[in-house]
């Protein structure tokens, strides 16, 4: 009986060595099934990628270069309108320009292509639509139309459709010539590792070409872009030209030489955690009493696209009705005014700029604007092209020091003209940015086409 009791035990510790012996087989097989499986979307990456390049090798050998414009910020079409107009009139292409939907910072449902396509047929120029509700066929339409090269008008894929991103278009060349005149700070890092946002996101480095204002920019970007900068251009940029060719225009019916006039621009950024340059619930009722105070003055109140969407976050600390009373009390002077238009009429109109803008204390030098910047304690740092800017505005800390500012500017003049006409040359350069870009782009076709 023992015997057999102990045999028993014997054949169950065999099997138990067994189990023991498959289920360690079984899971080396299942670690190598699932380092496969790991390993697979790298591999079709791989072939993707492969084949992205070979596809591009066929193209840029059309007598006239298919070229795409995917457009969905009417605000920025200024920095591609005119490079579309000389492709137009030029045997050398074939643009082609697409209104969009948007998505502004993943926001959904897709929208906005409504307005794009009203803005662009009211200026007369041809267009296909990709309407909101047929957002599902983007990548048919872009490979029907079977493009040399791709402009976005923006460099965050999270703007747009997902097939319109940098990694869904590796089949195409892309380019880009980005929606601001010119970066002038040190730019929230972005991505994990974190880079530079304004030179480095995926749709730079996966360019063929990026067009850049000047060395300056085209400096910074050969030593802060994964790329050397190696794809990026300095031209100027075609939205300095457009301020430049700016028709004045100023929003009160008895638009006489009498009044002095202030336009006073406010950025979007009030929150804390990204730029942090906007200063619009700090400054509005000083800026309103500065306004009742003044009657003999005219001010234009005019602001980022994105001011009202940002105020409407509950971080904001200043809700939609709270901006809404504001805007009452401002409308109801008679020396002021609420302008949604296009602002650059107005700033060329006006005798002086309020701006709590990075980009406005830009353009405003363009054209020659003095530039009284109410500066935030807390915005993130100026690169070299913004330390150079600033040299030509007024830097002020709230809104007495920007009537103090303004009032001696009204009495004796802008003592920063000279820098300000100096920082425009240097940043932009002579007028013409847009045939320089398309002149480029010609070249660049050619010289790849000859190299096989």
């Amino acid at each position: 009986m023992s015997e057999g009791i102990i045999a028993l035990r014997e054949g169950a510790d065999d099997a138990r060595a067994e189990i023991a012996q498959m289920r360690a087989a079984s899971d080396r097989r299942l670690e190598e099934l699932e380092a496969r499986v790991s390993a697979f979307p790298a591999y079709v990456a791989h072939v993707r990628a492969s084949a992205d390049r070979a596809a591009r090798r066929g193209t840029l050998r059309r007598q006239a270069l298919r070229i795409v414009f995917l457009a969905h910020n009417k605000d920025a079409w200024d920095s591609i309108g005119e490079v579309v107009e000389i492709m137009r009139a030029s045997e050398d292409f074939d643009p082609v320009v697409v209104s969009v939907p948007h998505h502004y910072g993943g926001e959904a449902p897709p929208r906005g292509e409504g307005r794009m396509h009203r803005f662009l047929t009211e200026r007369g120029i041809p267009h296909l639509r990709l309407r909101k509700d047929e957002h599902m066929w983007a990548e048919e339409l872009l490979r029907a139309l079977d493009p040399d090269v791709v402009f976005r008008q923006s460099q965050w894929d999270a703007d747009v459709n997902p097939a319109f991103s940098a990694d869904s278009l590796g089949w195409t060349r892309l380019a880009l010539i980005p929606y601001e005149t010119v970066n002038p700070t040190r730019n929230v890092p972005w991505d994990d590792p974190p880079v530079d946002s304004a030179l480095d996101q995926h749709w730079h480095r996966a360019a063929w070409l990026v067009f850049c204002a000047n060395d300056d920019v085209l400096e910074i970007a050969r030593h802060r872009t994964l790329t050397g900068g190696r794809q990026f251009r300095a031209v100027g940029h075609p939205k300095a030209d457009a301020l430049r060719r700016a028709a004045p225009f100023w929003p009160f019916a008895d638009d006489a030489a009498g009044p002095t006039k202030v336009v006073w621009s406010a950025h979007h950024s009030i929150l804390d955690g990204w730029n942090d340059f906007g200063m619009f619930p700090r400054v509005k009722d000083d800026m309103l009493r500065w306004a009742e105070e003044e009657p003999d003055t005219q001010f234009v109140f005019t602001h980022h696209p994105y001011l009202r969407g940002t105020i409407r976050r509950p971080e904001s600390g200043l809700s939609a009705t709270d901006f809404r009373d504001w805007l009452d009390a401002w409308n109801a002077l008679p020396n002021t005014a609420y302008w949604r238009g296009a602002y650059a009429p107005v700033l060329a109109s006006t005798d002086v700029v309020i701006t709590d803008g990075p980009s406005m204390i830009t353009e405003a030098q363009v054209l020659g604007k003095p530039t009284v910047f109410l500066e935030r304690a807390e915005h993130i740092e100026f690169n070299d092209v913004g330390k150079r800017l600033v040299r030509g505005v007024h830097r002020v800390a709230d809104v007495a020091g920007a009537r103090s500012a303004a009032s001696e500017i009204f009495v004796d003049g802008d003592r920063l003209a000279v820098i300000q006409r100096e920082n425009a040359d240097h940043l932009f350069g002579a007028p013409g940015a847009a045939q320089r870009i398309v002149d480029t782009i010609l070249a660049e076709a050619r010289a790849e086409v000859a190299r096989g």
